[in-house]
């Protein structure tokens, strides 16, 4: 398969503007297992260090919940007086510009808002899921999308679905969290400004009542490990083992693709056993497991494309700019959110979400197309250069600063 060289795929860097350095605290509620949104926010740390800003770090982690005081986080998760005290010390001592929240569900809770604001601290959210609108945060519920609870101020019908870990109380925890905001005006006088990770999550809290003049969109920041070759002569998923994910239309559709491009997949899931056992059937299915992120996209960048049949409202498709970065273009399920990342027949191209047989007949095609997959492999490194680069979503979270402290 004949491949584009690295020189070929990369253009020119663009100059930086340079700003003045800000003290920003970075506040975060670890989740049991990490995953993209930690990743994201890691990478804008560092990148915002590299650039001569002052980071300072507040943690917290889902592990330090007790297992039998989930009562107890449940109700601290609407509005923690504990954390707003304590966020608040640590604001007097540091003096910050800016807080900024990545997630606050359950520990933290929105109290800490009204305590950056009580110091007169601007105040930044980053929504990287849909949990300020949807209690499951994911927009989708018993296989089909769902849109139930945004615009709900409290989320019932989330609490009668029990969508958020298939608990009842739980689901009410995050349901009376959201409402109590709304009641309090947490979300409408405490927080600055909203970074929404995609143009469709804007959309989408716009819709569940959140001020668009208020919402910015900046991508998550990917860190460039250089352009792979493509020469792998494979096809690759990434992501989570989970229905949502496509991962049923995938393995039907490498049914009927078999060895004219073999499969890699690499992740973890639910659905880890139906993979293992589709390899045991179908010899062009690899399973990988879980891998390290520098193994990941040394394996993306050797990859003829990347295959994303996601079918829910993925806020963000995280291996997408991770492929883009390597150059390598991607076949992915057509949903709205995917259209804003995919520019079809030059990053990327799409297949209807959930057909297998659509998904079979563009890999097998596009196996053929060198021309088309070398066309593709360019502006793929070319949009992430000017859309996902440290230099571009350093440029993009630099604006959101500038405007959030010139309110």
């Amino acid at each position: 398969m004949e491949v584009l060289t690295p020189d070929v795929l990369d253009p020119a860097p663009t100059a930086v503007a340079s700003h003045r350095p800000l003290r920003i605290l970075f506040a975060h509620n670890r989740y049991l297992n990490r995953g993209g949104e930690d990743e994201s926010r890691d990478q804008e740390m560092l990148m915002l260090r590299a650039k001569g800003h002052e980071v300072i770090e507040y943690e917290v982690d889902n592990s330090e919940i007790p297992r039998n005081k989930y009562l107890k986080a449940g109700l601290q998760s609407i509005w923690n007086v504990e954390q707003h005290n304590q966020l608040k010390q640590l604001m007097r001592q540091t003096a910050p510009q800016i807080l900024k929240v990545d997630n606050y569900f359950p520990i933290l809770s929105p109290s800490i808002f009204s305590a950056a604001k009580r110091l007169g601290i601007s105040t930044v959210l980053s929504v990287r899921n849909y949990r300020l609108i949807c209690p499951g945060a994911s927009l989708f519920r018993e296989g089909r999308a769902c849109t139930d609870c945004v615009g709900q101020k409290l989320a019932l019908s989330a609490i009668r679905h029990h969508c958020y870990r298939e608990s009842y109380l739980q689901s009410a925890a995050v349901a009376l969290s959201n409402g109590f905001a709304h009641l309090r005006g947490t979300w409408e006088h405490s927080v600055d400004r909203y970074i929404a990770v995609s143009q469709f999550v804007r959309n989408e809290l716009i819709r569940g009542g959140f001020p668009g003049d208020r919402i910015s969109v900046k991508a998550n920041s990917i860190e460039d490990t250089g352009v792979g070759d493509g020469r792998g002569g494979y096809a690759l998923f990434v992501g989570r083992l989970i229905p949502e994910k496509g991962i049923g239309c995938l393995l039907q559709a490498w049914q009927q693709i078999g060895t004219t491009l073999p499969l890699k997949i690499i992740g973890e899931g639910s659905l880890q056993d139906l993979v293992v056992a589709a390899t045991r059937t179908n010899p062009s299915i690899e399973y990988l497991g879980r891998q390290p992120l520098s193994k990941v996209c040394e394996i993306l960048g050797q990859a003829a494309v990347l295959v994303f049949p996601s079918e829910w409202y993925e806020p963000f498709g995280r291996s997408i700019v991770e492929g883009y970065s390597k150059g390598t273009p991607v076949v992915a399920a057509d949903t709205e959110p995917m259209r804003d990342m995919i520019d079809e027949g030059e990053t990327g191209l799409f297949f209807r979400p959930g057909d297998s047989q659509h998904l079979a007949n563009i890999i097998l095609s596009l196996a053929r197309e060198n021309d088309l997959l070398n066309h593709m492999r360019k502006h793929a490194r070319s949009k992430y250069l000017s859309n996902y680069s440290a230099d571009a979503t350093y440029a993009q979270m630099m604006r959101i600063f500038d405007q959030t402290l010139s309110t």
